[in-house]
Protein backbone atom coordinates (compact mmCIF):
# COMPACT_ATOMS: atom_id res chain seq x y z
CA UNK A 1 0.00 0.00 0.00
CA UNK A 2 2.84 2.15 1.17
CA UNK A 3 5.13 1.44 -2.40
CA UNK A 4 1.68 2.23 -4.54
CA UNK A 5 0.96 5.45 -2.70
CA UNK A 6 5.00 6.40 -2.99
CA UNK A 7 4.40 5.48 -7.17
CA UNK A 8 1.26 7.71 -7.24
CA UNK A 9 3.33 10.84 -6.17
CA UNK A 10 6.78 10.24 -8.24
CA UNK A 11 4.00 10.30 -11.42
CA UNK A 12 2.58 13.33 -10.05
CA UNK A 13 5.60 15.30 -9.95
CA UNK A 14 7.06 14.31 -13.19
CA UNK A 15 3.62 15.45 -14.77
CA UNK A 16 3.64 18.42 -13.05
CA UNK A 17 7.64 19.09 -14.58
CA UNK A 18 6.32 18.27 -17.75
CA UNK A 19 3.98 20.57 -17.70
CA UNK A 20 5.85 23.26 -16.60
CA UNK A 21 8.43 22.64 -19.23
CA UNK A 22 6.04 23.23 -21.75
CA UNK A 23 4.81 26.54 -20.54
CA UNK A 24 8.66 27.33 -20.52
CA UNK A 25 9.04 26.24 -24.10
CA UNK A 26 6.13 28.26 -25.32
CA UNK A 27 7.60 31.59 -22.98
CA UNK A 28 10.58 31.30 -24.80
CA UNK A 29 9.37 30.74 -28.43
CA UNK A 30 7.10 33.87 -28.06
CA UNK A 31 10.04 35.96 -26.57
CA UNK A 32 12.03 34.72 -29.36
CA UNK A 33 9.55 35.58 -32.07
CA UNK A 34 9.00 38.71 -30.24
CA UNK A 35 12.32 39.71 -30.61
CA UNK A 36 13.00 38.88 -33.71
CA UNK A 37 9.99 41.02 -35.00
CA UNK A 38 11.39 44.01 -33.25
CA UNK A 39 15.00 43.44 -34.73
CA UNK A 40 13.06 43.47 -38.22
CA UNK A 41 11.08 46.66 -37.75
CA UNK A 42 14.49 48.17 -36.21
CA UNK A 43 16.30 47.32 -39.10
CA UNK A 44 13.77 48.08 -41.43
CA UNK A 45 14.03 51.78 -40.04
CA UNK A 46 18.00 52.22 -39.70
CA UNK A 47 17.80 51.32 -43.37
CA UNK A 48 15.81 54.81 -44.09
CA UNK A 49 18.70 57.60 -45.08
CA UNK A 50 18.70 60.73 -42.30
CA UNK A 51 18.57 63.44 -43.80
CA UNK A 52 18.73 67.30 -42.60
CA UNK A 53 16.25 69.77 -44.14
CA UNK A 54 15.12 72.98 -44.37
CA UNK A 55 12.03 75.05 -44.89
CA UNK A 56 12.12 77.65 -47.39
CA UNK A 57 11.41 81.10 -46.06
CA UNK A 58 11.79 80.27 -42.60
CA UNK A 59 14.32 82.25 -41.19
CA UNK A 60 15.40 84.10 -44.41
CA UNK A 61 16.39 87.08 -44.55
CA UNK A 62 18.08 89.58 -47.08
CA UNK A 63 21.95 90.05 -46.18
CA UNK A 64 22.30 93.88 -44.97
CA UNK A 65 25.26 95.69 -43.75
CA UNK A 66 24.94 98.59 -41.12
CA UNK A 67 26.76 101.89 -40.71
CA UNK A 68 26.76 103.91 -37.36
CA UNK A 69 26.33 107.82 -37.70
CA UNK A 70 24.90 111.12 -36.23
CA UNK A 71 21.52 112.97 -36.48
CA UNK A 72 21.57 116.28 -38.14
CA UNK A 73 19.57 118.60 -39.28
CA UNK A 74 18.63 118.77 -42.69
CA UNK A 75 20.28 122.30 -42.97
CA UNK A 76 23.19 123.44 -41.10
CA UNK A 77 24.73 127.27 -41.15
CA UNK A 78 27.74 128.43 -39.68
CA UNK A 79 26.63 132.24 -38.81
CA UNK A 80 29.32 134.78 -38.75
CA UNK A 81 29.75 138.57 -38.60
CA UNK A 82 31.25 140.39 -41.93
CA UNK A 83 32.34 142.89 -39.99
CA UNK A 84 34.61 142.25 -36.90
CA UNK A 85 34.04 143.85 -33.24
CA UNK A 86 33.61 142.89 -29.38
CA UNK A 87 30.59 141.31 -28.77
CA UNK A 88 27.82 143.09 -26.52
CA UNK A 89 24.80 141.35 -26.47
CA UNK A 90 24.26 137.40 -26.26
CA UNK A 91 20.70 136.93 -27.42
CA UNK A 92 20.60 133.24 -27.60
CA UNK A 93 21.65 130.07 -26.39
CA UNK A 94 22.58 126.37 -27.41
CA UNK A 95 19.23 124.45 -27.84
CA UNK A 96 17.08 127.60 -28.22
CA UNK A 97 14.59 127.88 -31.12
CA UNK A 98 14.28 130.68 -33.44
CA UNK A 99 12.80 132.00 -35.96
CA UNK A 100 14.64 133.67 -39.09
CA UNK A 101 15.22 137.44 -38.90
CA UNK A 102 15.54 136.83 -35.03
CA UNK A 103 18.74 138.86 -33.43
CA UNK A 104 20.85 136.56 -32.10
CA UNK A 105 24.51 138.38 -30.99
CA UNK A 106 25.36 142.38 -31.58
CA UNK A 107 28.75 143.60 -31.51
CA UNK A 108 29.94 146.86 -30.56
CA UNK A 109 28.65 149.76 -32.74
CA UNK A 110 30.53 152.58 -31.29
CA UNK A 111 33.13 152.48 -34.70
CA UNK A 112 30.48 152.12 -36.97
CA UNK A 113 28.02 154.60 -35.59
CA UNK A 114 30.85 157.10 -35.97
CA UNK A 115 31.28 156.13 -39.56
CA UNK A 116 27.65 156.73 -40.36
CA UNK A 117 27.51 160.17 -38.92
CA UNK A 118 31.20 161.09 -40.61
CA UNK A 119 29.42 159.97 -44.14
CA UNK A 120 26.46 161.60 -42.85
CA UNK A 121 27.75 165.12 -42.61
CA UNK A 122 29.96 164.12 -46.18
CA UNK A 123 26.62 163.55 -47.90
CA UNK A 124 25.00 167.23 -46.41
CA UNK A 125 28.44 168.74 -47.88
CA UNK A 126 28.10 167.07 -50.95
CA UNK A 127 24.22 167.79 -51.48
CA UNK A 128 25.08 171.69 -50.88
CA UNK A 129 27.78 171.80 -53.18
CA UNK A 130 25.78 169.94 -55.70
CA UNK A 131 23.03 172.27 -55.62
CA UNK A 132 25.67 176.06 -55.69
CA UNK A 133 26.83 174.00 -58.90
CA UNK A 134 23.51 173.48 -60.05
CA UNK A 135 21.97 177.14 -59.27
CA UNK A 136 25.19 178.16 -61.27
CA UNK A 137 25.08 176.07 -64.06
CA UNK A 138 21.71 177.23 -64.78
CA UNK A 139 22.33 181.06 -64.48
CA UNK A 140 25.69 180.51 -66.74
CA UNK A 141 23.67 178.52 -69.35
CA UNK A 142 21.22 181.47 -69.61
CA UNK A 143 24.24 183.83 -69.73
CA UNK A 144 26.05 181.84 -72.86
CA UNK A 145 22.31 181.73 -74.38
CA UNK A 146 23.03 185.67 -74.58
CA UNK A 147 26.65 185.58 -75.57
CA UNK A 148 27.34 187.18 -72.16
CA UNK A 149 30.03 184.76 -71.32
CA UNK A 150 32.38 182.98 -73.55
CA UNK A 151 32.53 179.01 -74.18
CA UNK A 152 35.30 178.33 -71.96
CA UNK A 153 33.05 179.64 -68.89
CA UNK A 154 30.50 177.69 -69.85
CA UNK A 155 32.70 174.77 -70.05
CA UNK A 156 34.27 175.66 -66.44
CA UNK A 157 31.26 175.20 -65.31
CA UNK A 158 29.28 172.19 -66.32
CA UNK A 159 32.62 170.64 -65.10
CA UNK A 160 32.24 172.26 -61.74
CA UNK A 161 28.25 170.64 -61.49
CA UNK A 162 29.49 167.36 -63.26
CA UNK A 163 32.31 167.01 -60.13
CA UNK A 164 29.77 167.99 -57.39
CA UNK A 165 27.36 165.96 -58.77
CA UNK A 166 30.13 163.25 -58.64
CA UNK A 167 30.88 164.03 -55.01
CA UNK A 168 27.06 164.09 -54.39
CA UNK A 169 26.98 160.27 -55.89
CA UNK A 170 29.69 159.05 -53.69
CA UNK A 171 28.81 160.91 -50.51
CA UNK A 172 25.46 158.73 -50.93
CA UNK A 173 27.22 155.37 -51.47
CA UNK A 174 29.31 155.83 -48.28
CA UNK A 175 26.18 156.65 -46.24
CA UNK A 176 24.88 153.31 -47.38
CA UNK A 177 27.81 151.42 -46.59
CA UNK A 178 28.36 152.55 -43.57
CA UNK A 179 24.26 152.16 -42.66
CA UNK A 180 25.13 148.50 -44.06
CA UNK A 181 27.57 147.98 -42.04
CA UNK A 182 25.74 149.82 -38.84
CA UNK A 183 23.09 147.18 -39.75
CA UNK A 184 25.94 144.13 -39.74
CA UNK A 185 26.32 144.78 -35.77
CA UNK A 186 23.48 142.44 -35.08
CA UNK A 187 23.89 139.18 -36.48
CA UNK A 188 20.22 137.54 -37.15
CA UNK A 189 18.91 133.81 -38.03
CA UNK A 190 18.82 133.52 -41.29
CA UNK A 191 16.10 130.71 -41.17
CA UNK A 192 14.01 129.48 -38.74
CA UNK A 193 15.65 126.53 -36.80
CA UNK A 194 17.20 126.04 -33.37
CA UNK A 195 20.53 126.81 -32.00
CA UNK A 196 22.77 124.16 -32.14
CA UNK A 197 25.47 125.61 -30.62
CA UNK A 198 27.11 129.54 -29.74
CA UNK A 199 31.25 130.02 -30.13
CA UNK A 200 31.20 133.23 -28.38
CA UNK A 201 30.54 135.05 -25.24
CA UNK A 202 30.14 138.77 -24.30
CA UNK A 203 33.14 140.75 -24.07
CA UNK A 204 35.17 138.29 -26.63
CA UNK A 205 36.15 139.21 -30.41
CA UNK A 206 34.70 137.99 -33.58
CA UNK A 207 36.62 138.75 -36.61
CA UNK A 208 35.39 139.03 -39.65
CA UNK A 209 34.13 135.89 -41.12
CA UNK A 210 34.42 134.43 -37.83
CA UNK A 211 31.51 131.28 -37.31
CA UNK A 212 29.62 132.54 -34.14
CA UNK A 213 26.61 130.40 -33.82
CA UNK A 214 25.60 126.92 -35.54
CA UNK A 215 21.82 127.22 -36.57
CA UNK A 216 20.21 124.15 -37.72
CA UNK A 217 16.89 123.79 -39.55
CA UNK A 218 15.25 120.54 -37.36
CA UNK A 219 12.22 120.96 -38.94
CA UNK A 220 14.02 117.63 -41.72
CA UNK A 221 16.54 115.46 -40.20
CA UNK A 222 19.55 113.61 -41.59
CA UNK A 223 21.68 111.09 -40.83
CA UNK A 224 25.40 111.46 -41.62
CA UNK A 225 27.55 108.18 -42.54
CA UNK A 226 30.80 107.18 -44.54
CA UNK A 227 31.56 104.78 -46.83
CA UNK A 228 34.88 103.03 -47.57
CA UNK A 229 36.07 102.39 -50.99
CA UNK A 230 34.61 99.45 -51.43
CA UNK A 231 31.82 100.38 -50.36
CA UNK A 232 31.28 103.13 -52.13
CA UNK A 233 30.36 101.70 -55.57
CA UNK A 234 27.45 99.98 -53.64
CA UNK A 235 25.65 102.73 -52.66
CA UNK A 236 23.68 105.30 -54.86
CA UNK A 237 21.58 107.89 -54.17
CA UNK A 238 17.77 106.90 -53.82
CA UNK A 239 18.48 103.76 -52.23
CA UNK A 240 16.15 103.08 -49.23
CA UNK A 241 17.23 101.99 -45.93
CA UNK A 242 16.16 101.95 -42.55
CA UNK A 243 17.16 104.41 -39.40
CA UNK A 244 17.07 102.91 -35.57
CA UNK A 245 18.44 105.25 -32.28
CA UNK A 246 20.67 103.64 -29.49
CA UNK A 247 18.67 105.93 -27.23
CA UNK A 248 15.19 105.06 -28.81
CA UNK A 249 15.11 100.90 -28.95
CA UNK A 250 11.28 100.83 -30.43
CA UNK A 251 11.62 103.80 -32.99
CA UNK A 252 12.31 102.85 -36.68
CA UNK A 253 12.36 105.45 -39.32
CA UNK A 254 12.74 105.09 -43.26
CA UNK A 255 15.53 106.79 -45.05
CA UNK A 256 16.72 107.21 -48.74
CA UNK A 257 20.72 108.20 -49.56
CA UNK A 258 20.58 111.77 -50.13
CA UNK A 259 23.55 112.48 -51.10
CA UNK A 260 27.10 111.24 -51.90
CA UNK A 261 30.60 112.42 -51.17
CA UNK A 262 32.36 112.50 -54.95
CA UNK A 263 35.68 112.71 -53.38
CA UNK A 264 37.11 111.58 -49.88
CA UNK A 265 37.24 113.27 -47.12
CA UNK A 266 40.56 114.35 -46.17
CA UNK A 267 40.42 113.75 -42.83
CA UNK A 268 39.02 110.26 -42.57
CA UNK A 269 39.33 108.84 -46.50
CA UNK A 270 35.87 107.51 -46.24
CA UNK A 271 33.10 109.06 -48.85
CA UNK A 272 30.91 110.90 -46.94
CA UNK A 273 27.18 110.00 -47.47
CA UNK A 274 23.99 111.57 -46.07
CA UNK A 275 20.34 110.04 -45.38
CA UNK A 276 17.35 111.72 -45.26
CA UNK A 277 14.89 110.76 -42.97
CA UNK A 278 11.61 110.19 -44.26
CA UNK A 279 8.92 109.84 -41.33
CA UNK A 280 11.43 111.11 -38.07
CA UNK A 281 9.38 111.89 -35.02
CA UNK A 282 9.90 115.03 -33.00
CA UNK A 283 11.49 112.48 -30.49
CA UNK A 284 14.30 111.88 -32.92
CA UNK A 285 16.60 114.97 -31.76
CA UNK A 286 19.80 116.27 -33.23
CA UNK A 287 22.61 114.71 -32.01
CA UNK A 288 21.41 110.74 -31.43
CA UNK A 289 23.36 107.95 -32.62
CA UNK A 290 21.94 106.38 -35.59
CA UNK A 291 22.19 103.12 -36.99
CA UNK A 292 21.65 103.05 -40.59
CA UNK A 293 20.74 99.75 -42.05
CA UNK A 294 20.81 98.43 -45.52
CA UNK A 295 18.74 95.03 -46.80
CA UNK A 296 18.42 92.95 -49.55
CA UNK A 297 15.80 95.22 -51.82
CA UNK A 298 14.19 91.68 -52.97
CA UNK A 299 13.20 89.80 -50.11
CA UNK A 300 11.50 87.64 -52.16
CA UNK A 301 15.18 85.53 -52.98
CA UNK A 302 15.44 82.44 -52.10
CA UNK A 303 19.01 81.29 -50.96
CA UNK A 304 19.61 77.57 -49.82
CA UNK A 305 23.31 76.27 -48.86
CA UNK A 306 25.39 74.93 -51.54
CA UNK A 307 24.81 71.36 -49.93
CA UNK A 308 21.53 71.64 -51.08
CA UNK A 309 22.26 71.64 -54.73
CA UNK A 310 22.33 67.49 -56.17
CA UNK A 311 24.75 68.84 -59.68
CA UNK A 312 24.40 65.27 -61.24
CA UNK A 313 23.47 64.28 -64.28
CA UNK A 314 25.03 68.17 -65.38
CA UNK A 315 21.79 69.87 -64.17
CA UNK A 316 20.93 71.39 -60.71
CA UNK A 317 18.44 69.95 -58.47
CA UNK A 318 17.34 70.17 -54.87
CA UNK A 319 15.26 67.46 -53.51
CA UNK A 320 11.66 68.32 -51.70
CA UNK A 321 10.60 65.95 -48.55
CA UNK A 322 7.13 65.61 -48.86
CA UNK A 323 5.46 63.60 -46.07
CA UNK A 324 8.70 62.22 -45.34
CA UNK A 325 9.38 60.63 -48.83
CA UNK A 326 12.13 63.07 -51.63
CA UNK A 327 11.43 63.61 -54.91
CA UNK A 328 14.25 65.99 -57.34
CA UNK A 329 13.13 69.11 -58.42
CA UNK A 330 15.59 71.11 -61.11
CA UNK A 331 16.40 74.53 -60.49
CA UNK A 332 17.31 77.45 -62.10
CA UNK A 333 20.65 78.80 -59.75
CA UNK A 334 21.59 82.78 -59.53
CA UNK A 335 24.35 84.67 -57.98
CA UNK A 336 26.45 83.05 -55.42
CA UNK A 337 25.84 84.80 -52.00
CA UNK A 338 27.26 84.49 -48.23
CA UNK A 339 24.92 82.12 -46.99
CA UNK A 340 24.73 80.11 -50.21
CA UNK A 341 23.42 80.46 -53.58
CA UNK A 342 20.22 82.17 -54.89
CA UNK A 343 17.19 79.81 -56.40
CA UNK A 344 15.44 81.94 -59.16
CA UNK A 345 13.17 78.96 -60.13
CA UNK A 346 12.15 75.26 -59.62
CA UNK A 347 11.19 75.65 -55.23
CA UNK A 348 9.03 78.08 -53.60
CA UNK A 349 8.70 79.24 -50.20
CA UNK A 350 6.78 76.75 -47.65
CA UNK A 351 8.92 73.98 -49.56
CA UNK A 352 11.05 71.64 -47.58
CA UNK A 353 14.56 70.96 -49.07
CA UNK A 354 17.12 68.80 -47.63
CA UNK A 355 20.22 70.01 -47.29
CA UNK A 356 22.63 67.46 -46.10
CA UNK A 357 22.73 63.65 -47.42
CA UNK A 358 21.88 63.64 -50.83
CA UNK A 359 24.19 62.06 -52.50
CA UNK A 360 22.12 58.55 -51.97
CA UNK A 361 18.62 59.90 -52.37
CA UNK A 362 16.50 58.15 -54.89
CA UNK A 363 13.01 59.25 -55.84
CA UNK A 364 10.06 58.46 -53.41
CA UNK A 365 12.30 57.12 -51.06
CA UNK A 366 11.83 57.67 -47.33
CA UNK A 367 14.04 59.29 -45.07
CA UNK A 368 14.40 60.22 -41.42
CA UNK A 369 14.29 63.80 -40.65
Amino acid sequence: MIVELMSVQTMSREAIMNKNKVVIGALCVALLLFSSGCGTQKSQTDKKPLVKTMVIGEGQKGSDTSFSGTVHGGYESALAFPVGGRIVEKYVSSGQHVTAGQPLFRIDSKDAEETANAAEGKLAAAKAQYNLAKTTLARFQKLHDIDAISDMAMDQTRSQFELAQAQLDQAQAMVGRAENNLNLTVLTADRSGVIGNTLFEVGQVAGPGMPVAIIVDDSTKEVNISLTEKQYSKYSVGMPCTVTFWALPDVVVHGVIKEIAGTPNPSTGTYDAKISLTDAPENVVIGMTAQVSFGDTDMNKIIVPLTAIDGKDGKNKVWIVDNNKVRPVIVEVGKYTSDGIEIISGIKKGDRIVTAGIKQLTDGEEVRL
